[in-house]
């Protein structure tokens, strides 16, 4: 069996695996967590549905010596993912920074708390990389770490993963050493750390992007979904404690760390427009008109940056499905997008509205699934008078700007794990041959803060 080039030092260490496991015809298997537990003392059971159907089972194996083979085992990463993480809601980090004595105790206890939660948040993240599933001439070894789903061998050592893994390893114990944070000086030095660490994950999810095109074949939809959904509802929680700490260093009226508290919706959505109208035209050549309309008024409190997140995917939908569809039918203007801002008692809604020829039927299932785009490759991209910049506008299209990006597959269902996370919702309606409604609604965080777990 001829393995890609980019796992075929890896499967050495597999060989070695296998004059360890004995072959019979009995249908046996491990218990994967007597590997992360004691694996002097626990018994290995002889049953397992993991090996049902194959022919080669394990029938003893050191779990040391499988963990003296495994170039990424870090035990200090089993000790800080086991511990518990202290329950933190958003109202006690809006409290953190709102009613300290002084800003520089503020910072201090914010520093602090950071310094604590995230080396045990990014050890589970880690952990999660170290699932490995390797068939290999009809023999499948598994070890199963809880907090994830089973990622394929063949995924997990993939160029752009294996990247991801070391990023957040190497984030991790850089945490884990960090000295104790004591004073105003020690707090300054952990935060430019801190701002670099949060600055070098930046392109953490098109990496997870381009790592699934290429090998998300290996794994089951479900499978896939589950995995990416943790990771990045996880990384959502890690970044807003990083960022809500660096934010509290630099303090701003109406502002409390990353929460803005008196935030107005409009001002927001129509800098996004503007962006993405820009992208548009240097892409296609041109770009559709937009409208705001509703409550324009409307003020909340929320964290701008994940709206920020939200409005760049949909706009992006929905101008270049509106320029793709006149294109097609030869329209000669292209209809406005319209975005409608409705304020309720404790929640505001967006609507934002296209005629870019919406979601046919037998693909509205699967708008939601990772990797699912409409966005053409770069080899399919009409020639337009915007010539050497479209190659540039279609990164930014699928790199994003600090959010979610088109192209990659990643932009509505991050996009929903983002209002959902603060307890919101996203949803879409198609009208096939017309175009989509997709409607965003975003609690008033001040009413919920309570509930919210970070």
């Amino acid at each position: 069996m001829k393995f890609p080039s980019h796992i075929r030092g890896p499967i050495w260490k597999i060989r070695r695996l296998h004059t360890s496991i004995t072959a019979h015809n009995q249908k046996s298997a491990l218990n994967f967590n007597s590997l992360t537990d004691s694996p002097q003392s626990q018994p290995i059971p002889q049953t397992h549905p993991v090996f049902e159907n194959l022919e080669f089972s394990p029938q003893a194996i050191n779990p040391a010596e499988w963990k003296s083979t495994h170039a990424f085992y870090d035990n200090s990463v089993d000790q800080y993912a086991q511990k518990a993480i202290q329950p933190l809601t958003l109202e006690y980090l809006m409290r953190l920074g709102e009613h300290s004595s002084s800003v520089s105790s503020a910072k201090i206890d914010s520093a602090k708390l950071v310094s604590q939660q995230l080396p045990q948040r990014l050890a589970r993240r880690v952990k999660g990389y170290l699932i490995l599933v390797l068939v290999y001439f009809r023999i499948q070894v598994t070890v199963f770490y809880p907090a994830m789903q089973t990622l394929p061998f063949i995924v997990g050592v993939n160029p752009w993963i294996k990247s991801i893994y070391k990023l957040y390893h190497d984030s991790f114990l850089i945490l884990r050493d960090y000295p104790p944070i004591t004073d105003d000086a020690s707090e300054a030095k952990f935060s430019e750390k801190l701002k670099e660490l949060v600055g070098s994950h930046t392109d953490v999810i098109p990496k997870l992007a381009k790592g699934f095109q290429e090998s998300g074949k290996y794994m089951s939809k479900e499978a896939l979904s589950t995995f990416l959904d943790d990771m990045i509802r996880a990384r959502i929680g890690i970044r807003v404690l990083a960022e809500h700490h660096l934010a509290l260093r630099d303090p701003h009226k109406d502002w409390i760390g990353v929460v803005h508290t008196k935030f107005v919706p409009y001002e927001l959505i129509r800098s996004c427009c503007v962006y993405v109208q820009d992208l548009c035209e240097i892409n296609y050549g041109s770009a559709p008109e937009f409208s705001i309309n509703g409550d324009i008024d409307t003020i909340v409190t929320y964290l701008p940056v994940h709206l920020e997140y939200i409005l760049l995917e949909l706009l992006k939908n929905a101008m270049r499905a509106t320029v793709e569809r006149s294109n097609r039918i030869g329209r000669p203007d292209h209809p406005p997008v319209e975005i409608t801002i409705c304020r309720g008692v404790e929640e505001v809604s967006i609507r934002i509205r296209d005629q870019g020829g919406g979601v046919s039927k037998k693909d509205l299932p699967f708008v939601f699934d990772y990797s699912y785009t409409t966005v053409p490759s770069p080899d399919e991209i009409h020639e337009s008078a915007s010539g050497m910049f479209a190659h540039q506008s279609l990164m930014q299209l699928q790199n994003g700007v600090g959010g979610p990006m088109a192209g990659l597959g990643f932009g509505l269902p991050m996009s929903r794990i983002y209002a959902r996370y603060f307890g919101g919702s996203l949803e879409l309606v198609s009208i096939a041959g017309h175009g989509c409604d997709v409607f965003v609604q975003l609690p008033n965080i001040t009413g919920i803060a309570t509930s919210v777990n970070i």
